[in-house]
């Protein structure tokens, strides 16, 4: 009676997801057949990148912003997060060097240091308040960016015409994980994302790595005032918009497509932790996320220690019952990540990005990662759900309410 319970739990779960997945694909589908076009004249953009560290893809994002097709004025603000920090000489040297060679598409380049630590709020979102309060008098469009992102030449102008909608006051695009060696840590990030990028497309949840949004909206719709206790400045971002009246939409055509493989086990978990952390403090939709991390990976050990009892009890029906289910389920998995990389692949061609086609290797290759990342998704669900502290960058905050404080760092 349990076998059959859990199995039909387990099949009931794969047709749930699945219905998640082809929703999600016919949403990208249809918004990648009516790509919106950019309004004459191009509205005037404020790119702002805030650092702290100099990632080892800073010189290479830096180049990507310099050399935007984008056919209005635009300027880029750098907000670091001291003199100090190693980010300020790299990106000092590297804007001047893009300059003194004529290769900056920006009208005007800024580099300013963070002017003080913030009491509450993340350091991520103080620079941000920052930068909304320094931006040039002709601005109309903001866009966001990460110092991790190497852009293409299109993606200002796509962000434009996606933010140019009539009654979009923000769009963003996403991440793509495809690691280049295939390591087990970027697998797992690859598939939690490819899970991740399918909820947050449903669910309204924005990602501030590619982000744009109406100046007019900052202040209005009281996001720059959330900042001021936010740990991050996307997830908070669509409540006040709809509030002012406006909405947020997901762009498939900004997908960013990230093939790093540099990055460990533990790490990675701390960092989906911190991804689903955001969701809980800024997002009405949290409990159907943690609903997500949590069921799924309860469901699958349930099912696998149920099969083991049923083994050592003899009760082999119960035990063949129980793995044909696991086994449907963990396929029937991969097949659903197939789809949502097909989905992907499509999305990252209009600004110039393609996968490679994937073959039977590759799907035995997420079999294989499948069931770590399943278990990893739901440790990091449970802390996140737990939270009472956390690290972004070598700083700790405290977890109060709905935002954070500063605690060392």
């Amino acid at each position: 009676m349990i076998a059959a319970l859990l199995a039909g739990a387990l099949l009931a779960t794969l047709g749930l997801q699945l219905l998640l997945t082809l929703a999600f694909a016919v949403l990208v589908r249809r918004r990648l057949r009516r790509l919106p076009g950019l309004a004459q004249p191009a509205p005037a953009a404020e790119v702002v990148l805030c650092l702290r560290g100099a990632d080892p893809s800073l010189a290479d994002a830096l180049m990507a912003l310099a050399g935007q097709a984008y056919p209005g004025p635009w300027r880029l603000l750098v907000v670091v997060d001291s003199r100090q920090d190693p980010a300020w000489p790299l990106a000092q040297l590297t804007i001047a060097r893009l300059e003194a060679a004529g290769q900056a598409g920006w009208q005007a380049a800024r580099l300013t240091p963070l002017a003080a630590r913030p009491a509450q709020g993340s350091l991520k979102s103080a620079s941000l308040r920052q930068a909304f309060g320094e931006l040039d008098a002709a601005t109309e469009l903001v866009a966001l960016v990460d110092a991790d992102a190497v852009v293409a030449p299109g993606w200002l102008a796509a962000l434009a015409a996606g933010c140019g909608q009539d009654g979009v006051g923000a769009v963003s695009g996403n991440r793509w994980y495809a690691p280049q060696q295939g390591s087990a840590p970027g697998m797992v990030r690859a598939i939690w994302n490819g899970g991740a990028l399918v909820l947050m497309t449903l669910l309204g949840i924005p990602w501030g790595g590619s982000l744009a949004v109406r100046r007019q909206l900052i202040e209005p719709s009281g996001w720059r005032e959330l900042l001021a206790t936010s740990l991050c400045e996307d997830t908070a971002l669509a409540a006040p918009l709809a509030r002012s009246g406006w909405r947020y939409q997901f762009r498939p055509e900004l997908l960013a497509l990230d093939r790093d493989d540099g990055i460990a086990l533990r790490p990675l978990r701390r960092w989906i932790s911190r991804q689903l952390l955001t969701a809980r403090l800024h997002h009405p939709a949290w409990p159907l996320v943690a609903l997500h991390g949590l069921g799924s990976a309860l469901l699958v050990l349930v099912a696998l220690l149920s099969l083991l009892a049923a083994l050592l009890l003899g009760r082999l029906a119960d035990a063949g019952l129980l793995l044909a289910a696991l086994l449907g389920y963990e396929l029937g998995c991969v097949a659903l990540l197939l789809l949502i990389e097909a989905v992907a692949d499509r999305a990252l061609q209009p600004l110039g990005g393609r996968l490679p086609p994937p073959d039977l290797a590759h799907a035995c290759h997420l079999l294989r990662w499948l069931p770590l990342a399943q278990w990893v998704y739901g440790l990091a669900t449970l802390r996140a759900a737990l939270a009472r502290r956390v690290e972004w960058r070598g700083v700790h905050y405290r977890v109060r309410g709905r935002g954070v404080e500063w605690l060392e760092g």
